[in-house]
């Protein structure tokens, strides 16, 4: 007589294989997590290094200017800016993912980036055609309720500003700057953003490829970038042509007029940190700088996509606007941990020290410069941040 499996063999085994699935899915998820980690804290030590050559060359570091309030308790548009009033009520959430904790998040994150990491600036003229196509992909898959893109759409904010399509801000759109061509503030004209990346990088090779009238006409260009002098003769480039000059020479095919401008004080000392930099900046399109490619080889780009942040969308009518019409995306250089997030940093004036640190797997933290034991909202919100934080990777340097 052949012996068949009785049912509690048969109980008892997939109880085993149960168990020992459990086990594999846990370690392969540590094992994920802990590659994760490892590059979170590789990219901060090598963004420390930069920092650290930044202090050497210049007695300070990076001077980032608020793009916005530290104030955690201002309300926020869909577009995240900042609104000038106020919204207190953002305790009472009990985790990460409901629609409470969303909409609380947004207004917290938005103080965590009022220095960023990131700098901003308009798209080249060459990339209308691809932002326009992506735009319309971006439009169809809003609009299609497919399930597949449940996730991806999980905030109806989100997802009603791509079903609202977008442009360059380069080619169609200009006018919509001009009557803010005097205006400075990141809010008040959303086209250059001054953060940690735009004093590491060689800001003038990195930031000049678009429209030549972005730096001749607008102050929220020219109020952050003193005039560099020619570094063979010490004159100024004001007396030969001033900003459009210094732009031919950043998007020149010429070697000779690429070295020229690389040869300027503030960008060849660029140079003695770019090694750090290879392999880990979140950028849209190449960028090879004093031969060091700078792409990121985690977190690669091919095209544009909503979701990431070296592109954003922003609404033309500033912050206190919620439309979601005639928006626009911009061009962008950062840099990401091992989850996909951007870092976030914080440097008080005089800037002679900062904290530069991961909000970690879960993409929630909060600011360092907030007293939690003194909180409006008491133990439930204390609860609420610990919540946020528990899996920061931060370091501090002096």
């Amino acid at each position: 007589m052949k012996r068949a499996f009785t049912l509690i063999e048969l109980m008892i085994t997939i109880a085993v294989m149960v168990v020992l699935m459990g086990i594999v899915y846990k370690l392969a998820t540590a094992g994920g997590d802990s590659w994760r980690k490892a590059a979170t804290i590789t990219r901060i030590q090598r963004l420390e290094n930069c920092l650290s050559g930044y202090h050497a060359a210049f007695g300070t570091y990076p001077p980032v200017k608020l793009h916005a309030s530290r104030d955690i308790y201002r309300a926020v548009n869909v577009h995240g800016l900042q609104k000038d009033s106020d919204n207190t009520g953002l305790w009472g959430w009990s985790r990460i993912g409901e629609s409470a904790e969303y909409a609380a998040w947004n207004q917290v994150q938005a103080a965590c980036r009022a220095q960023p990491v990131d700098c901003r600036f308009p798209y080249p003229s060459g990339y209308d055609e691809l932002v326009e196509l992506v735009s319309e992909e971006m439009k169809a898959r809003a609009m299609s309720g497919e399930e597949a893109y449940a996730a991806y759409w999980q905030n109806e904010s989100v997802k009603a500003r791509l079903a609202a399509g977008f442009d360059d801000g380069v080619t169609k759109n200009r006018s919509r700057h001009s009557k803010n061509k005097d205006k400075v503030s990141w809010q008040d004209i959303q086209l250059f953003k001054f953060g940690v990346m735009s004093y590491l990088l060689p800001r003038y090779l990195v930031m000049m490829d678009c429209p030549e009238e972005f730096f001749t006409e607008y102050s929220q260009w020219t109020g952050n970038n003193q005039m560099p002098c020619n570094p063979l003769t010490g004159r100024s480039y004001s007396t030969s042509g001033g900003w459009q000059q210094v732009r031919r020479l950043a998007i020149s095919d010429v070697s000779r007029d690429n070295a020229e401008l690389a040869n300027v004080p503030s960008q060849s000392v660029c140079a003695r940190w770019m090694p750090n930099l290879r392999g880990i900046c979140r950028v849209n399109h190449s960028f090879t700088l004093f031969g060091i490619d700078i792409r990121d080889t985690i977190w690669p780009q091919s095209e544009l996509d909503p979701d990431n942040v070296g592109i954003e969308i922003f609404a033309p009518g500033g912050a206190e606007s919620d439309s979601t019409s005639t928006q626009y995306v911009l061009d962008g250089v950062t840099i990401l941990d091992g989850w996909g997030h951007e870092f976030y940093y914080y440097s008080p004036a005089p800037y002679q020290h900062y904290t530069l640190w991961s909000a970690g797997a879960n993409g929630r933290t909060f600011p360092p410069w907030v007293d939690r034991e003194n909180i409006e909202g008491g133990s439930k919100a204390r609860e609420c941040i610990a919540l946020w934080t528990v899996d920061d990777i931060l370091q501090m340097s002096n």
